[in-house]
């Protein structure tokens, strides 16, 4: 069965997590953990994302995030090649780092948030890493010291403040009490697994209560969507209109293609040769960067279209990027703005 497509939209609470590749590691060393938390303060900072709770652990990493705007993949995307390149250098390795894609679920604030701020910040009790919630409070690698007032990283600290209030508008202190509570209170339930979306999750329910529901009941969530029926019609409705807003600006890649290659004055076969000329490759470049970062297609739909590896299709994509930026005329011929 055919996985679903990413939903990527503005103003609303992802749950992202990845793991490492088989038994490997994606954490060896404190290096890792410090270029990761680097990454995510920077990154998260420049695309206007905030980062509600945190956890990393030595095979896996969990991040509660809310971003302005729908840049989600791309910005994912950013994230995970620039660590995966500093830790195939760091640890002299070659191959893949991560199992497969991130996982990114989106969740409706209520109920799920305080819950989902918690269970991240539980995550190395899970994992067996600490003991207890006194052990966790010396744990560095999550946010629950910046909960809990104690000296750590930071990820956002305007993020922190609104998570807190999630548990108490009153005062902070009352608010972290609360938190603390609320954490013994999902340890001692040992119910705290917030992996995916769909019926089963968002209503609580169990295999043995599919046979009390009907297929259209089931029908009214989304594996990717952890929230109530209307929750995940809006979500649907709103990634709808995202997608036609989108549609508006789409050109065939033949028609680009033949666009491109008129501006730069070259055949269009050249460009699926083995060609080092600067004008093919400036042409190939700015054709991956369109494809991928405007009209959304993946590295190996568009490595396919122009006869490359998938992995050299975002490289193109990532130099052509900084073409079409810096050629104006260029930019007026295809009529895509600037990515932020």
């Amino acid at each position: 069965m055919p996985r679903q497509a990413r939903l990527d939209i503005p103003d609303v609470t992802y749950h992202v997590f990845a793991k490492a590749k088989d038994s490997h590691k994606l954490f060896i060393c404190n290096e890792d953990y410090d270029h990761f938390i680097s990454l995510l303060q920077t990154i998260f900072s420049d695309h206007g994302i905030q980062c509600y709770a945190w956890s990393l652990l030595p095979e896996h990493f969990y991040l509660l995030i809310r971003p302005e705007k729908a840049i989600l993949k791309t910005t994912m995307r950013k994230l995970l090649t620039a660590y995966v390149s500093a830790y195939k250098q760091r640890h002299k390795t070659d191959g893949k780092v991560f199992h497969g894609r991130y996982q990114s679920i989106i969740c409706e604030d209520e109920p799920y948030l305080v819950p989902l701020i918690c269970a991240t910040h539980l995550r190395p009790i899970q994992a067996g890493l600490c003991n207890n919630i006194n052990h966790l409070n010396n744990y560095p690698w999550s946010g629950h010291q910046s909960m809990t007032g104690n000296t750590g990283y930071e990820i956002d600290n305007a993020a922190t403040q609104i998570a807190l209030k999630q548990f108490s508008e009153n005062s902070v202190p009352s608010a972290r009490k609360r938190y603390l509570q609320k954490l013994d209170e999902m340890l001692d339930s040992n119910t705290f697994n917030f992996e995916g979306g769909g019926w089963m999750r968002s209503t609580g329910s169990t295999r043995k209560d599919i046979w009390h529901t009907t297929d259209d009941e089931i029908a009214q969530y989304d594996s990717r969507i952890l929230g109530s029926p209307e929750f995940v019609r809006q979500v649907l409705d709103t990634n709808q209109i995202l997608s036609e807003q989108t549609s508006d600006n789409y050109i065939s890649i033949h028609h680009l293609i033949e666009t491109v290659s008129n501006y730069y004055q070259i055949s269009p076969d050249r460009l699926f040769e083995k060609n080092q000329k600067k004008s093919v490759s400036q042409a190939r470049c700015v054709i991956c960067h369109i494809e991928i970062n405007h009209l959304k297609r993946s590295g190996v739909v568009v490595g396919k279209m122009m006869k490359i590896q998938a992995f050299s299709a975002i490289r193109c994509a990532r130099r052509g990027q900084k073409i079409y930026e810096s050629d104006e005329k260029l930019q007026k011929l295809i009529g895509f703005p600037l990515l932020d």
